[in-house]
């Protein structure tokens, strides 16, 4: 299994993340084909389930997540919030992408 910080990403691929009507846009800091860790201004609780639209390919993908770890924006030493998202039955474009990302 490759080193957990050989995964990490640069944050510039944006993740929009939805909590009922509201929108945030978050940016990718680590993914695995069981879900991601982005950043983002707004607090979220854990264990609430969000969409999550991630652009793959050209293509918008729509997923379910469900927050497993949440990082308060306002109580975080860097001010950024951080979320991990274990993504419901991932579709075979976000695997798929997942696999591509670990092989470079």
């Amino acid at each position: 299994m490759r080193d957990r910080h050989a995964r990490k990403k640069e944050e510039k691929k944006e993740i929009v993340v939805k909590d009922g009507d509201r929108s945030y846009s978050c940016r990718l800091l680590d993914l695995s084909t069981t879900g991601m860790s982005v950043t983002t201004g707004h607090f979220i609780p854990t264990y609430k389930e969000v969409g999550v639209i991630m652009e793959i390919e050209g293509k918008s993908v729509a997923m379910k997540g469900s927050v497993r770890w949440s990082i308060d924006p306002g109580t975080a030493a860097d001010n950024k919030g951080k979320l991990g998202i274990y993504i419901i039955d991932p579709p075979p474009a976000f695997l798929d992408y997942v696999i591509s990302q670990e092989e470079k």
